[in-house]
């Protein structure tokens, strides 16, 4: 029986330990810079959730937990979601020609799929071109369809925002809702309580939006407009907690059955479908000039990480996600 108490007194220990020193060290990177919020988590139990540095300076508003962030290509992670939503209800397939849907495409990108937009293989977009804008979804679909050709379709990957807000204005026409109305059915089953897109914030939450800046509050600047060529590939406001959420809500099959969801997390040779997969980690990052986020999950070791910075005076990114993996999978 001394065992057994000595044990699990050690395990309550560890784990206090754990939460104490993650705090510890991002602590310090708040003394070095570092504006955020950090969600830790393993076998389902949040060892840490917590914000750091400042929401808004010049007001003097801290990060807390029930900050707003731009999440940037993490939206991805929910155009993917739709589509393959979509998928299993017979609307579409992935290997559709982009024109079955979208209309003529000129000769050399007639032979683009949506697999290929969606695992970014597709070659629509040269290097250099790649927000493509319109003001409106059809102007942007022509836009794409008018610009250079950059590889044949399925011949190389390159990562591309185009791409999916291609599959945006695929979703919403293959559908016959609107983009946002796809997705937001997908954010109501998997539960999410604070995410948004941008410039549909409601009037409560706004207060709670992190401004974003890229070193001092003179460079302090607002995110561009929710326009065509953002939809999909970026552009949604979420809390840290939301971030989590949808992850437990993909993986606990709450939002697409079995078949698109192993789909969704096969390992592409690249990335596909919204996520970096590999038998170790699955992964999706968001980045502009002023945020960066991302999302961490190793499956073996069931460790979630999920961070948000809205300042980018100094880049976070590598060191977060390589310091707060080793601290918590025990390799620090």
């Amino acid at each position: 029986m001394r065992l057994l108490i000595f044990t699990f007194c050690s395990l309550l220990a560890g784990c206090a330990t754990t939460s104490r020193d993650l705090d510890r060290l991002l602590t310090q990177y708040e003394r070095d810079g570092f504006s955020g919020t950090v969600l830790v988590a393993q076998d389902d139990r949040i060892l840490l959730h917590k914000g750091y540095g400042f929401a808004n300076r010049e007001r003097g508003i801290r990060n807390d937990t029930n900050t707003l962030f731009e999440v940037a290509s993490l939206s991805k992670t929910f155009t993917a979601a739709a589509l393959l939503e979509l998928e299993s209800r017979g609307v579409l397939k992935s290997d559709d020609a982009l024109s079955k849907h979208l209309g003529t495409f000129p000769p050399e990108k007639a032979e683009a799929t949506i697999h290929h937009l969606a695992t970014h293989t597709g070659g629509l977009v040269p290097e250099g071109a790649e927000l493509v804008y319109g003001a409106d979804r059809d102007a942007f679909v022509e836009s794409v369809k008018n610009v250079g050709r950059e590889s044949v379709p399925g011949e190389r990957y390159r990562y591309t925002n185009a791409g999916y807000s291609m599959l945006a204005a695929l979703v919403e026409k293959a559908s016959g809702e609107a983009f946002e109305a796809n997705v937001q059915k997908l954010i109501e089953r998997a539960g999410l309580r604070d995410t948004y897109f941008r410039g549909a914030v409601p009037e409560h939450a706004l207060p709670r939006v992190a401004t974003g800046y890229r070193g001092s509050p003179a460079e302090a600047s607002a995110p561009p407009p929710f326009q065509w060529g953002v939809r999909g590939s970026g552009g949604m406001v979420m809390t840290v907690e939301d971030l989590y959420r949808w992850h437990c809500a993909l993986h606990g099959g709450r939002v697409l059955s079995a078949a698109p969801l192993a789909k969704m997390f096969h390992p592409w040779p690249e990335e596909g479908y919204g996520w970096h997969v590999t038998p170790e980690l699955i992964s999706k990052g968001g980045g502009m000039p002023e945020y960066a986020s991302q999302l961490l999950y190793y499956p073996k070791e069931r460790v979630v990480i999920v961070w948000a910075s809205n300042d980018l005076g100094k880049r976070w990114r590598q060191t977060l996600n390589r310091e707060l993996s080793a601290m918590v999978r025990g390799r620090r």
